[in-house]
C-alpha cells in the first residue's frame, strides 16, 4: 500500500464509504463493493488484504446488535466448518493465481449474483437437505472468500432460500461473515499475504467505512430500500462485466 498516489487513497476511502453505505442500507455489500472497485488502484491481493478488520468490526457490530452470534453457530455448523476449510484453500489460490483470470472470476461471481438478483430467482431447499447443501455452500464460499474476500453469493443464495425472517436473516448473515472475516485475516497471515503492515492499512480502512455505515442507516430510514437495491444491482452488473473485460483483455 506504500507509494499510493493521494488520488488512490481517496479512491480506496471513497470506496471504503461507499461499500459501509450499502451495507449500513442492506446489510451486505462490503466485498462486493469494495472487490469490485479497489482494482482500479490495487492489486486483487492489496484488495483483499484490506478488507479483513473492516469485515470483522461491521459485522461484529450488527451480530451482536442482533443476539444471533450462538444461533447461528449451532445451526449452521456445518457451514461454517466446510467455509473454514474452503477459505484456507482458497487464501493458497490467492497467493499464486494469475491476476487476469482472478479478475474474470471475480466478474463472474457478481454478475452471476446481480443477474439473480434483479431476476428473482430463488432456489429451494429441502428441510432434510439443509446440512449438506449447508456444508456445500460453505466449501464454496470459503473458497471464493479466501480468494477474493466474497464469501457472499453461494451462502446468501442459501440463506435466501430457508425464508428466514428479516431480523434472523440479518443476524444470521452477519455473523456468518464475522467469522468469514475472522477466518479470512487467519489465512491471509498463515500464507503471507498479509502482515502487520497490511493489518494496519486494513484497519485504518474502518475509518471510512463506518462512516459510510453509519450514514447509510440513517438513511435507511429514509430511502426506498428496494430502489436503492436495483441501483446498486444495475451498478453490479456493469462493474462485473467489466472486471471480466479487463481480465480478458
Amino acid at each position: 500500500m506504500e507509494g499510493l498516489s493521494a488520488a488512490a487513497v481517496a479512491w480506496c476511502a471513497a470506496t471504503l464509504a461507499l461499500a459501509g453505505t450499502v451495507k449500513g442500507i442492506t446489510g451486505i455489500g462490503i466485498p462486493l463493493v469494495s472487490i469490485s472497485l479497489l482494482p482500479f488502484v490495487l492489486t486483487i491481493p492489496q484488495a483483499v488484504a484490506l478488507l479483513p478488520v473492516p469485515i470483522v468490526m461491521a459485522n461484529l457490530w450488527q451480530a451482536l446488535a442482533g443476539g444471533y452470534l450462538l444461533l447461528t453457530c449451532r445451526r449452521h455448523a456445518p457451514l461454517l466448518l466446510a467455509m473454514a476449510t474452503g477459505t484456507v484453500i482458497g487464501g493458497g489460490l490467492l497467493a499464486g493465481i494469475d491476476q487476469p483470470l482472478l479478475m474474470v472470476i471475480l466478474g463472474a461471481v457478481v454478475l452471476v449474483f446481480a443477474a439473480s438478483e434483479l431476476s428473482r430467482l430463488r432456489l429451494r431447499v429441502p428441510l432434510r437437505h439443509h446440512r449438506a447443501a449447508g456444508a456445500t455452500v460453505g466449501l464454496a464460499g470459503g473458497v471464493l472468500g479466501g480468494m477474493s474476500s466474497m464469501f457472499g453469493p453461494p451462502i446468501l443464495m442459501f440463506l435466501v432460500s430457508l425464508e428466514l425472517p428479516k431480523e434472523e436473516f440479518v443476524g444470521t448473515v452477519s455473523s456468518i461473515y464475522l467469522l468469514a472475516g475472522l477466518m479470512l485475516g487467519a489465512t491471509l497471515a498463515a500464507y503471507g499475504v498479509a502482515g502487520p503492515a497490511e493489518f494496519g492499512w486494513s484497519a485504518l480502512a474502518t475509518l471510512p467505512l463506518f462512516a459510510g455505515l453509519m450514514l447509510g442507516q440513517r438513511a435507511r430510514r429514509h430511502v426506498s430500500e428496494r430502489l436503492f437495491r436495483k441501483a446498486l444491482l444495475v451498478l453490479l452488473l456493469l462493474i462485473g462485466a467489466n472486471l471480466v473485460r479487463r481480465g480478458l483483455g
